[in-house]
């Protein structure tokens, strides 16, 4: 029995919707975790960092019902190590930093430039919400990280103590070919109460659900004004019990704005999950003088398999990202997470994936751009692998420990390849 529920609890971590860490009851959660490992870095590099202990992290959640309103919130603390370097520009120090931090084992196998909370290396360092119920079924929100979400999207990284925790989308930018690494990554806006058009989480919201077959919500976000008015909203219907369908935007109102659909079919051992997202970025001219719309549409599924006689479930995805731009090549990944229960003792877990980058037509075409093509003839699209294996004790029911190893390899858009890993341990204590 034990068994079936821990399979059947995996099984809802991951098809629920993205950035699905928020407690959903009242409870108490906190975790000490170290890590160490050889931070990314270009594999032929004659002075590549060696091996280096990244430092500890204490991360502290909870929440509480006081009649009607919910009160819940995180804080993420660090003691993490940091290099000086000396006169001779070599390192040669190391130092202990202790603060209030976003920054998990990810940031040091992918440490580029991220583009905030959205993708790879880092979470929130806090959050803090509270929701009152002034009726059944009514919730008006207030927080930081209300993490309201209709719909299903590709699995996203859970803190990064958690089993279920990856790199998302295999890895992929959110950028144009040329601006970073490998690009080609789509948000999918089903979390209405983010609006990554302002880059936030914080909102103020609203929402109403009508037993299980219907929910409708809207959110206003931090950063809108007169100049730049937004608003996002969500509507999730569950006509019959094996379908679920789901529609949000965030940004109506705003000149960059994201459109989110999304499908369930639920048959118990087996669940569908596809998505499509659109979005839309103002245009720019780049390097080549070329006005490029950096507008985007991506489409993906996942299916989640339930082998209950053997304790597992498998859950491969695949996503694509196609640019309204020609001469941008479409962007794709491909990856799975298998979960094993072995007793009632341990999991053992992976998560893998793989991905190619956008590439663009001009570092190619020396008769369309011949001023640039000599020094760019030499680009590609860029890949990225990742692989990381994890296993987790249950202790008892309070407490648990959690060993992961993750490695990645990353060739960009210049042809350069490097490479990263970080492992650590991870103890839980819920109650």
């Amino acid at each position: 029995m034990k068994k079936i529920f821990g399979l059947v609890a995996v099984a809802l971590i991951l098809t629920t919707a993205t950035f699905a860490q928020v407690l959903p009851k009242v409870t108490v959660e906190n975790t000490l975790s170290g890590a160490f490992g050889l931070p990314m870095a270009d594999k032929k590099n004659d002075n590549r960092e060696g091996l280096r202990f990244y430092g500890f992290h204490e991360t502290a959640q909870a929440r509480a019902e006081i009649g009607k309103l919910t009160i819940d919130g995180m804080i993420n603390w660090g003691a993490l190590t940091y290099h000086k370097l000396n006169e001779k520009g070599e390192v040669k120090y190391d130092h202990f930093s202790f603060l209030n931090t976003e920054v998990t084992p990810y940031y040091y196998t992918n440490n580029d430039w991220q583009g905030g909370y959205w993708t790879n290396g880092l979470t929130p360092s806090y959050y803090v919400n509270f929701v009152w119920q002034p009726v059944e079924g009514l919730d008006l929100g207030m927080g930081t990280r209300l993490n309201w979400s209709v719909g299903p999207a590709p699995a996203a990284n859970g803190y990064f103590w958690e089993p279920v925790t990856h790199v998302i989308q295999g890895g992929l930018k959110d950028s144009l070919p040329g601006s970073s690494d490998v690009a080609g990554y789509t948000y999918y806006a089903n979390n209405y109460t983010s609006c990554y058009a302002f880059n936030t989480r914080s909102s103020l919201a609203l929402r109403y659900k009508y037993k299980d077959i219907v929910e409708v919500g809207a959110a206003l976000p931090d950063g809108t004004n007169s100049n730049a008015f937004g608003f996002n909203a969500g509507l999730m219907v569950h006509p019959v019990d094996m379908l679920t369908l789901a529609v949000a935007a965030d940004g109506i109102g705003h000149d960059n704005f994201d459109l989110y659909s999304g499908a369930t079919l639920n048959f118990n051992v087996v669940v569908l999950d596809a998505w499509v997202g659109y979005n839309k970025r103002a245009e720019f001219t780049d390097s080549y003088r070329r006005n490029v719309n950096g507008s985007r549409l991506g489409t993906g599924a996942a299916l989640t398999i339930n082998i209950n006689d053997i304790g597992m479930t498998i859950r491969p995805e695949t996503s694509f990202t196609f640019y309204s731009y020609d001469d941008f090549a479409p962007a794709w990944y491909v990856g799975g997470r298998l979960d094993w229960m072995l007793g009632d003792m341990f999991r053992l877990g992976a998560w893998s994936s793989f991905s190619t980058g956008s590439s663009d037509k001009a570092w190619y075409n020396k008769d369309k751009y011949p001023l640039s093509y000599e020094k760019t003839k030499n680009y590609v699209a860029g890949h990225i692998f990742d692989i990381r294996p994890d296993l987790t004790i249950f202790i008892n029911k309070n407490h648990s420990l959690t060993a992961f190893f993750d490695y990645q390899n990353r060739v960009n858009y210049t042809n350069t390849e490097r490479d990263g890993w970080a492992s650590g341990l991870y103890w839980t204590y819920k109650r």
